[in-house]
């Protein structure tokens, strides 16, 4: 069922596979649809993480789990649905059909501003640069008046960075065509980052990180969804890509 959801198979080249398969290893039934649930969840994620899917492609990828016997309730939940939803939000920005993301907004957004997704218990991190310094030595101290010190000989080392990502706060993430909003809900940190003056996205597994002109690294990192930053990866360089053209378009 993986195999052939990921391969872009149709239910019945599936079907056919799996009745060998179940006749051969003589599977019991009850055993039968947990496997299948799993492997079209498996399936189902690993297509919609490889490329953005339309929502027909969506939809197919749907009717093989009901094909295959499994309700709604079945797939309520499973990361092959949480893949194909976010997987068309995706294409959705590319394909410049965005549908206005209908959740809490907690932000004072611009005119003609589109709210795309929003994301609640997000980790806010920053890189942190710390100069230490390693080996020297003291060197000798003479007394040359009352209270007055001369140093001589003393070395400090030398200096050594080290980075670390150090929680600035947790909160409330946005993404809209034009920006990036965060709101702390700890330590009360809130920003506007436009997407104009993010000069790179960079990829993790459960975050992503976004670097402004002569600032440091940012990751936000959704706490309820640790594999999610294939996602915001891809739809914050596709809205930061639609911005760009229109901005481009309005000034030729």
């Amino acid at each position: 069922m993986a195999y052939g959801i990921a391969q872009g198979e149709q239910y019945g080249e599936i079907r056919t596979q799996l009745d060998k398969i179940i006749a051969y290893a003589v599977i019991p039934r009850e055993q039968v649809l947990p496997a299948i649930k799993e492997g079209w969840s498996r399936g189902a994620e690993k297509r919609g993480i490889a490329q953005p899917l339309s929502e027909h492609e969506g939809s197919a990828i749907l009717g093989i789990s009901q094909a295959a016997g499994l309700t709604q309730d079945d797939i309520s939940g499973t990361a092959g649905l949480r893949a194909l939803f976010l997987s068309w939000r995706i294409w959705m920005v590319l394909h410049d059909q965005i549908e206005p993301y209908k959740g809490p907004i907690q932000f004072n957004l611009q005119p003609g501003e589109v709210p795309v997704i929003g994301i609640a218990n997000v980790l806010l991190s920053e890189e942190q640069t710390r100069s230490t310094y390693v080996g020297g030595y003291s060197g000798v101290s003479i007394r040359v008046a009352s209270g007055l010190y001369y140093h001589f000989g003393g070395m400090r080392g030398h200096r050594e960075q080290s980075t670390s990502l150090q929680e600035v706060d947790y909160g409330y993430l946005l993404m809209t065509t034009r920006a990036i909003y965060f709101g702390g809900t700890e330590k009360g940190v809130n920003f506007r980052l436009p997407h104009n003056q993010v000069v790179r996205f960079q990829p993790y597994s459960d975050a992503v990180g976004i670097c402004k002109d002569g600032a440091k690294e940012k990751l936000f990192a959704p706490q309820q969804d640790p594999n999610i930053g294939w996602f915001l990866f891809n739809v914050l360089q596709a809205l930061a890509a639609k911005e760009s053209q229109v901005k481009l378009r309005a000034t030729s």
